[in-house]
Parts: C-alpha cells; structure tokens; sequence
C-alpha cells in the first residue's frame, strides 16, 4: 500500500505537531482512492487537545462529525472514492513505529468498523521537517509497513 500526503497535508499535520510540542497529538485520515494499493491524504482532522509525552487520544465528539460529514458531503457521498482509511499521531519523543497501545488500538477499531483496512500514520517534526511511517492493519490481524510519500516541498 502507498499513502501520499501532499504538501497542504502536511503543513496541517506539521502545524499541529510543532504546537503540541513534547505532547503527542492525534487526528483521523481522509484519503481519495487513487488505486487499488495507493490513496492520496485529501483531508484530517486534527485534535484540538494535545495528550501527554505519551499518549493522546482522539476524542470523537461534535467537532469530529461535523468535520466528517463536511467531508462527505463535499464527495458527493462517494464513499468508494473519498473516505476515513485510519488515524495519524505523532511520537514527538519516540521512533515513528507503534507501540503495543497502537497496535492494540488500531486492530480495536478495525474490528468495531465495517473496513477490511486501517492506515495509521505516524509522525514527527525532525528538524523543521516532517518525518514519519505508515502502517496498514488488515482484518486477517497482521500489519505491515506501507510506502509513504511526504510531500515537504
């Protein structure tokens, strides 16, 4: 699988980090159906809380759904072609892989959804720069890396 995230992307994405500092911060993914193993980031929502050095959670909450039913309805509902493929977090103090909790997590929300896929992305600001990895979680329970492209320039 190849996650693009383009350059508005990841100025969002990048904004949210530098200002949550040492805290991890946490968002969801909207992508656009490229190809059978390639989705291009078209949209995230972003936390408004930071978490701690260690942790941050995603509060679903008013915000969360007016953002996803925006998106929506500015695809035409065309779900096949624009829709939720996982969460982002950053790991301002760690490597960008996920701990167990991640793990955890994600195959959590794969199982409670209708999806056979979750991306989560996870990033950091190295130097003025976003970096990060990609991970797709299957239904079968397995993960793997995936290919990403952070557009920075």
């Amino acid at each position: 699988m190849k996650i693009i995230v383009p350059k508005n992307i990841v100025d969002s994405i990048f904004g949210a980090v530098e200002k949550a500092g040492v805290c991890e911060i946490k968002g969801a993914l909207y992508a656009k159906y490229i190809s059978s193993n390639c989705y291009e980031i078209e949209d995230v929502f972003i936390s408004k809380n930071a978490g701690t050095s260690f942790f941050s959670n995603l509060i679903i909450g008013f915000s969360y759904h007016r953002f996803e039913k925006n998106y929506f309805k500015k695809h035409n509902n065309d779900f096949k072609n624009h829709n939720y493929i996982g969460d982002w977090h950053s790991h301002p103090s760690f490597e960008c892989i996920p701990s167990e909790y991640d793990v955890k997590e994600a195959f959590d929300e794969l199982r409670n959804s209708n999806a056979n896929f979750l991306i989560q992305l996870i990033v950091k600001n190295d130097g003025g720069k976003l970096i990060g990895n990609c991970f797709l979680y299957n239904d079968n329970e397995s993960h793997e890396k995936c290919s990403l492209v952070i557009e920075n320039e």
